[in-house]
This record gives structure tokens, C-alpha cells and sequence, in this order.
């Protein structure tokens, strides 16, 4: 698979996951605190790798739990996916977390506490 081909269809699969996320999801967790951070098709068009962040400003979620949910929905994901898109294969789902946007936030309330003091 060349590569704007593949770029086009992690647009696409980002859109379907993220609306997938959207609409059809009934966990209010995942729905409203799990957004689409990252999607990477391999080169052979086998595998998913669908990368989530976790929005959660309170430190009350139980994080582990959010990623079994998601694990769960793999399946869910895949079906999503092929019914939307006519590709010869449709990819297997791999689940994963970022933490980056619960780090960006930890920093910028440090360096808001410096900046006080």
C-alpha cells in the first residue's frame, strides 16, 4: 500500500472511530472523557493501531478500567470500520493509551505554581 493511500485511510478511520465514539458508544465514560489521539495502519494494511487520551482533569478515573472498556470494543471498532470503508482486508484493532495531554496538563499547573510563588 503506498503512502498517501494509507494517510487517506487513517483519516477516514479516524473520522469513523471518532464518531463511532460519538454516537453509537453508550459508556458515558469512554464517551465523554476518551477521544481519538493517534491512528497508524501498518504498511500492509493487517493491523490498527488506534491511540486514545484520556481527558480527565480530576484525577478521579480509573484509568485501567477505561483501557479494558476499550479493549472491549475492539470488535465493535472493526465492524465499524468495515462497514465503512471497501478495503480488500479489514484491519485488526490494537488498543493503546497516551498519556501526554494528562502530562502537558500536570506541567502547566506546576509552572503555574511557580509562576505564583
Amino acid at each position: 500500500m503506498n503512502e498517501r493511500r494509507r494517510q487517506g485511510l487513517e483519516k477516514e478511520i479516524s473520522r469513523i472511530v471518532g464518531m463511532t465514539l460519538l454516537t453509537d458508544i453508550e459508556n458515558e465514560k469512554i464517551k465523554n472523557l476518551v477521544s481519538i489521539h493517534k491512528v497508524e495502519l501498518t504498511k500492509d494494511g493487517r493491523y490498527l493501531d488506534l491511540t486514545f487520551s484520556i481527558l480527565d482533569l480530576k484525577n478521579n478515573v480509573n484509568k485501567k478500567k477505561i483501557e479494558e472498556d476499550l479493549n472491549k470494543l475492539k470488535g465493535f471498532f472493526r465492524k465499524k470500520i468495515g462497514s465503512h470503508l471497501s478495503v480488500r482486508f479489514v484491519p485488526e484493532v490494537r488498543i493503546h493509551m497516551d498519556d501526554s495531554v494528562e502530562y502537558g496538563v500536570k506541567i502547566s499547573s506546576i509552572l503555574n505554581d511557580i509562576k505564583k510563588d
